[in-house]
């Protein structure tokens, strides 16, 4: 689970952690943003599955209704377990880390890899308002979302030195 948080971008994780099983599909998940919407229903926000992903994803298949569970799919993995898990996996190699270190983490490697920032914001699912983005935008980035996770991927797996610009799409 704390793989699969990282390698789908450091997504929030009481969000990702009641990721329905229905929503998995081979190329990506869709999970549901409520922040920042007060009154509003929440945003299904679609991320892109990479190939290691997916391979933890699989590891869950029989989790039904929630993927992420420890108990067959009854209830959603804890959010306070993945944070004592991370904590754990940490150790003291990192003081006072916390999971919600992983997406602030996420973003500032794939800035450093430079992507821009739109694409790490769509990938993260912050700042997403504005009449263009919300009434008019209904492009969904996947192609974009997917390169920032395979850049992603390849930093945290030594593949390819960083410093390549993503390619702009026109």
């Amino acid at each position: 689970a704390l793989r699969l948080h990282l390698l789908l971008g450091g997504q929030r994780i009481a969000q990702l952690s009641r990721l329905l099983d229905e929503l998995v599909n081979p190329d990506f998940v869709t999970i549901f943003d409520g922040k920042g919407r007060p009154g509003k229903p929440p945003r299904p926000h679609i991320i892109p599955v990479v190939k290691a992903a997916r391979k933890d994803l699989d590891a869950c298949v029989n989790n039904r209704p929630y993927r992420l569970s420890t108990n067959g799919g009854r209830t959603p993995i804890g959010v306070g377990n993945l944070g004592k898990w991370a904590v754990d996996a940490v150790g003291s190699k990192i003081p006072s880390f916390q999971l919600k270190r992983v997406r602030s983490g996420v973003e500032t490697a794939l800035a450093a890899a430079k992507a821009p920032r739109e694409y790490r914001g769509r990938l993260q699912s912050h700042g997403i308002s504005g009449v263009q983005a919300v009434h008019y935008d209904g492009y969904d980035y996947l192609d974009e979302k997917r390169e920032s996770l395979e850049i992603l991927y390849a930093l945290l797996t030594k593949k390819r030195a960083t410093g390549r610009p993503l390619s702009r799409r026109k």
